[in-house]
């Protein structure tokens, strides 16, 4: 499962990898609903290894975990509770907004290390650091907690 990890992380080897997360058989499960989204293809609307959006990739995975979301970025924004930056966990979910004060528009999975996990609508589901990239840093809208993995 350690080698999962670190095709999740988009790493080939474990030089450089830091994984700063304990692994429990909930984490696993969700690396292992994550793994079958890697390299699908951005699809507004979509919600399947086939083809996703933001907001459906997040919809699906946490569904195998019992947890119905809805297809929208902005309606999951107020679902859960707020998390603190300084608290994230594995399993929260990201949100983003249009510029500084613009409607919430796009969301992801937080990972560990300042990365998370979205279907990007360019390339698709990829692994990303977030935290410290200019792009994301401004467009930071919160995160929430649906499930305590």
């Amino acid at each position: 499962m350690g080698g999962m990890l670190l095709i999740v992380m988009g790493c080939v080897t474990g030089a450089g990898c830091v994984q700063r997360t304990t692994r429990t058989p909930p984490r696993d499960a969700l690396v292992e609903e994550i793994r079958r989204f890697k390299g699908t293809p951005y699809l507004y609307g979509g919600s399947t290894p086939k083809g996703t959006d933001c907001s459906g990739f997040t919809m699906t995975v946490l569904k195998r975990f019992g947890m119905k979301l809805p297809h929208s970025a902005s309606k999951q924004f107020k679902m859960g509770r707020l998390v603190s930056r300084r608290n994230l966990k594995m399993g929260d979910l990201v949100f983003f907004r249009r510029g500084r004060h613009g409607s919430i528009n796009h969301v992801g999975i937080y990972l560990w290390d300042g990365k998370m996990v979205h279907a990007s609508s360019s390339r698709g589901v990829i692994v990303v650091r977030w935290v410290g990239n200019i792009y994301y840093e401004h467009r930071y809208a919160g995160a929430r907690r649906i499930i305590d993995f």
